[in-house]
């Protein structure tokens, strides 16, 4: 995601799931137009640099979230579909330490399965 007015408003307006390590933030467009599967959502990765001083390490926390996110985004996809609303949010990592995969996978599925809840009437 990189529009700036997106981005100001996420934050302004958005609501908050914490599973932690991550921090997810949402805003919902209801009554989206007819779309493309591509895009029903848009996400903002993070990283903060606060907590990890090394470029490598915030990369390597981003990509890590990208792929997990790839690999288990259908159920969102479809929610949205099926409810005709487009989803713009961030995944912010809070945690002190680098996560493996495994732990960052079943996080990001439990958050996931949190927000899909939360669209669904």
């Amino acid at each position: 995601m990189c529009s700036l007015k997106k981005i100001e408003a996420l934050y302004q307006n958005g609501r908050l799931i914490k599973v932690f390590p991550l921090r997810v933030l949402y805003l919902l467009e209801e009554n989206a137009p007819e779309m493309e599967a591509s895009e029903v959502f848009q996400v903002l990765f993070s990283a903060p640099k606060r907590r990890f001083k090394r470029a490598h390490d915030r990369n390597y926390i981003k990509r890590l979230m990208r792929e997990v996110l790839r690999k288990n985004k259908t159920a969102l996809m479809t929610t949205l579909q099926q409810n005709n609303k487009k989803l713009v949010f961030s995944l912010t990592f809070v945690a002190d330490e680098r996560p493996n995969y495994q732990l960052l996978e079943q996080k990001l599925c439990k958050a996931l399965d949190q927000l899909i809840k939360e669209i669904n009437p």
